[in-house]
């Protein structure tokens, strides 16, 4: 949760710097950031179907003779699995929520109060930040999944390996 706090963090502050360096004008690479993130967590929503299923796959490899021979390490490996897939679904969860966020950001931003809020080009901002912080942290995310995917494909070689 600290590194999710600390990403979405420091995604906001390199949006609102761009944006203040620019003086607005990569309000534009702002704008169409829901139309990108809605075919990442498409993309990401089967992703993670499949990753999934895939460690479902490697813990039905794991020889059950393991459980006799060793319990501690057959009971760390499914535990270290079991974690893997619990992650996976706590992923799936924080996309749709950044997603909902940058939706709901962009909403407030196109709303006709905000453009009568002309003066307060900061408070604009803000609101393309927090849609540029969820954008980069989706990423992020993406990225974090891919990399349990490579950890789960080398256990299930090492359990291809040694298994029987």
């Amino acid at each position: 949760m600290l590194r999710l706090l600390f990403v979405f963090s420091a995604s906001f502050s390199l949006s609102y710097l761009l944006l203040w360096g620019t003086d607005g004008e990569a309000s534009p690479a702002f704008g169409n950031i829901n139309a990108v993130l809605f075919v990442l967590g498409a993309m990401f929503g089967a992703l993670s179907l499949a990753f999934f299923s895939y460690v479902e796959g490697v813990m039905k490899d794991v020889p059950k003779k393991l459980k006799v021979q060793n319990f501690e390490l057959y009971s760390l490996v499914i535990s270290s699995l079991t974690d893997l897939k619990r992650e996976v679904i706590s992923n799936v969860l924080l996309v749709v929520v950044l997603l909902l966020v940058a939706f709901f950001a962009g909403a407030v931003g196109e709303m006709d109060f905000s453009h009568r809020l002309s003066y307060l080009s900061y408070l604009a901002w803000v609101i393309q930040s927090v849609r540029g912080a969820c954008f980069l942290s989706v990423i992020v995310v993406v990225c974090v999944q891919l990399a349990g995917f490579v950890t789960a494909n080398s256990l299930r070689a090492e359990v291809s390996m040694y298994g029987e």
